[in-house]
């Protein structure tokens, strides 16, 4: 019996130690986050923030943007009420603006929560309020996050997002835990 616990212990403490094993922490310098090992930096330019990638596979990255105009990841959607009816406009639809604001009816008299694509829900992270963006249908949308004030910088408040765009579902579950490990480091 003493062998049998002795050896589901080792067993136990094996899986743990190689899950740690499998993880590391990338350093963008004002924040870390920790990811899985296959997981990469890729450097990106920005012109008015800090901006970079993450390479998850050879199909999905990851893009973050650190500054003053962030990407909030508010979801667009662009629809029409003909007839007492709402229309979702197709992509190819939507382009035209003029379409958009052809409709019968006002913006306060559509629940458009069943034309989104995505999500949202309200986390803390670092001690942060984030908002956590996940597809509805796993696969077909947005999984990320945003924060809205990080800290003061020069005259504006700097924002932070995170995201990825129609991630394997994998990938999508693996980003949420990395999103969650996020650490920002002081100003």
């Amino acid at each position: 019996m003493r062998l049998l616990i002795l050896i589901s212990t080792l067993i136990i403490i094996g899986c743990s130690d190689s899950s740690k094993e499998k993880m590391k922490t990338l350093d963008f310098i004002q924040f870390t986050i920790e990811v899985p090992n296959n997981w990469d930096k890729v450097k990106q330019r920005g012109i008015d923030s800090f901006v970079g990638q993450i390479a998850i596979d050879e199909t999905d990255t990851v893009h973050f943007d650190l500054g003053w105009y962030s990407n909030d990841l508010e979801e667009q959607v662009h629809f029409f009420v003909n007839d007492g009816k709402v229309h979702l406009l197709n992509e190819e639809l939507s382009r035209n603006d003029s379409l958009i604001y052809n409709f019968v009816g006002t913006i306060d008299t559509v629940d458009t929560s069943a034309f989104r694509k995505n999500l949202v829900s309200w986390t803390t992270i670092d001690n942060r309020k984030a908002k956590v963006i996940q597809p509805k249908k796993s696969g077909n949308g947005m999984t990320g996050m945003f924060i809205d004030s990080l800290w003061v910088a020069g005259s504006g408040i700097d924002r932070f997002q995170i995201n990825g765009k129609d991630l394997k579902p994998e990938n999508e579950r693996l980003l949420i835990e990395a999103i969650k490990t996020i650490r920002f480091k002081d100003r």
